[in-house]
């Protein structure tokens, strides 16, 4: 990446001064809201309002211009009107601050007019060195910077592990609810707009090297360069995965997306087969992209698609099989060895336990946990699907037996770490209480139904064969 554009880059996510230039009181405006959320997020260095017709702003000392501002500004987010924003950017060149967010829309997505004046205002900003996201977005949430300009004061992520790259700001509200029905923690979220100077690839290069992201998901309606969005992406996918929903694929879906951030949706199918190429997991459904990112950041990749299914209910166990198998998942058959172990476990009323392994005549409290890992230990098994005893009646339980079950429930959690394989569970009753609270401490991730538990473990498996084929190809 050209030294400049990640200087910029560096600026835009951990500034050390940032200038709000529209910054307002008027709680209608964007410059209003974009000061409180920034204020909301803890920003902790130079805040800088700026507005010819306020001397504070929220309670922060606001400044006439941005040459009167008393220190250099790494990054300025620009929420001023349209017919303003060239006038902006040359303050911003002058005053060299280092890199942009350009929240202002009316470009290249409503006219052709507007593609003009958003092509000359990129020109411009290049030939000075002061790149910048947008126009026509929301802009980032950065939990390394303590930057926020999209999310209020009910919209709060947890620093973690994933990125969400998004040419849509609204599809944020998915992510956040993804990252709120997950429990996952976030590094970035990112709208990049039209892309008018720092494009898609820009931003997915500089995430392939950026430590604090370990999982990119991204939503795009237009890639500029096939060729080199290829090329980042088989650079970055054989260390850290690569998600992505890609919008324009019908002929109603691409008349909107040309109306929403000026996009051109290209062939389909030539981008389809680039994803496989270059071991990128393409979605078309958001919220299963989150559910697979939240197990991708930490759950152990499986060694193949052999997959274990225990329930202590023959119901889960029949369609999960089934969903399993038609993804493309196998469920081997236990060995003659294993079933002579998992039986000693169970009554003799027992279904045969072959795989998937219906548990409901098992023994005592922690037989289901040795059926458990009975199955984690064989080597055939790459993968566990299972419902945890985590009991809608746990507040009845004896003390003893709540401290059993609380013991039982640490050493279930563990199994991915002690086994190395992931292991995806499902939720029969409220997710809540003691129990539930240690897997999610482990970060175990549970879902509603067999089909969700399903599709995780098959991204699990896909990436999983996209990596073993890549260090494959190294020797």
């Amino acid at each position: 990446m050209e030294a400049r554009l990640k200087e910029s880059l560096n600026a835009i996510f951990k500034p050390r001064s940032v200038a709000i230039i529209g910054a307002s009181n008027n709680v209608n405006r964007w410059g209003y809201s974009t000061v409180r959320n920034m204020l909301l997020a803890g920003y902790r260095h130079g805040l800088y309002p700026i507005n010819p017709n306020e001397s504070e702003i929220q309670g922060v000392k606001c400044y006439a211009r941005l040459d009167d501002v008393p220190e250099p500004v790494d990054l300025a987010i620009i929420v001023v009107n349209t017919s303003l924003i060239s006038d902006v950017i040359d303050d911003c060149a002058k005053n060299k601050v280092k890199g942009g967010i350009v929240i202002t829309a009316g470009f290249a997505e409503i006219s052709s007019d507007g593609a003009a004046l958003q092509e000359k205002l990129t020109q411009k900003s290049k030939a000075a060195g002061f790149h910048f996201i947008g126009p026509n977005c929301w802009g980032i949430w950065s939990s390394e910077g303590n930057v926020n300009t999209v999310f209020g004061k009910d919209m709060q992520f947890r620093k973690g592990p994933i990125t969400f790259l998004s040419q849509s700001g609204t599809l944020g509200e998915y992510f956040y609810n993804g990252a709120a029905e997950n429990g996952f923690g976030v590094s970035k979220f990112i709208s990049c707009g039209n892309q008018s100077c720092i494009e898609f690839n820009d931003l997915l290069e500089y995430l392939g090297d950026d430590p604090t992201t370990e999982v990119i998901a991204a939503y795009v309606e237009d890639v500029k360069d096939g060729r080199r969005f290829l090329n980042i992406a088989r650079a970055i996918t054989p260390h850290k995965p690569i998600l992505l929903f890609k919008a324009g694929s019908s002929d109603a879906s691409a008349r909107a997306v040309k109306s929403h951030t000026a996009s051109m949706a290209g062939n389909d199918r030539v981008f389809d087969a680039a994803c496989r190429q270059a071991g990128v997991l393409r979605f078309d459904d958001f919220m299963e992209m989150f559910r697979v990112a939240y197990a991708l950041c930490y759950q152990p990749l499986p060694k193949s698609n052999r997959i274990g299914v225990i329930s202590p209910g023959g119901g889960f166990c029949v369609t999960t099989a089934e969903i399993c198998s038609k993804m493309g998942m196998e469920l081997p058959e236990m060995s003659s060895e294993a079933q002579k172990q998992l039986l000693a476990q169970m009554t003799d009323f027992a279904p045969p336990p072959l795989n998937p392994i219906d548990s409901i005549g098992r023994k005592h409290m922690s037989a289901y946990q040795e059926i458990i890992e009975i199955v984690a230990g064989q080597d055939y098994i790459d993968g566990i699907i299972m419902t945890p005893r985590i009991t809608q009646f746990e507040r009845r339980l004896r003390p003893d037996k709540m401290v059993r079950g609380i013991e039982l429930a640490e050493r279930a959690a563990l199994v991915p770490e002690k086994f190395g394989i992931p292991m995806i569970c499902a939720n029969e009753h409220e997710l809540a209480g003691p129990m539930f609270e240690i897997y999610k401490r482990h970060n175990i991730p549970f879902y509603d139904n067999p089909m969700d538990c399903a599709k995780v473990m098959k991204g699990l498996v896909a990436y999983g064969t996209w990596k073993r084929k890549w260090q494959a190809q190294q020797g």
